[in-house]
């Protein structure tokens, strides 16, 4: 039997998440690796009262890398808030 074992480069971040304050709302954004070793963005938010963090979405777009990820999902999260025109209640 033959293992195989994937090499990774200890310097390399595997994800990377950043909280955005953006129109009165309180985003967590990532970006967070697949198993293919790509990125894709996860946006989620405090829910008030309690700070419950909940998701709004995970992109299925890929990125090269966390980095990359992180700053679409940053964007996306811009794009969530503007539709809703800062009270939750608009469509996305």
């Amino acid at each position: 039997m033959v293992w195989l074992m994937k090499m990774f480069d200890r310097k390399a971040k595997m994800d990377e998440m950043e909280t955005l304050e953006y129109l009165g709302w309180q985003f967590v954004c990532s970006g967070e690796q697949l198993p293919s070793g790509l990125f894709h963005s996860a946006v989620r938010y405090r829910a008030p009262p309690s700070d419950q963090i909940r998701t709004l979405l995970l992109d299925d777009q890929q990125h090269p890398t966390a980095s990359d990820a992180l700053s679409h999902a940053k964007e996306l999260a811009k794009q969530w808030a503007h539709a809703r025109g800062g009270d939750g209640r608009g469509d996305l």
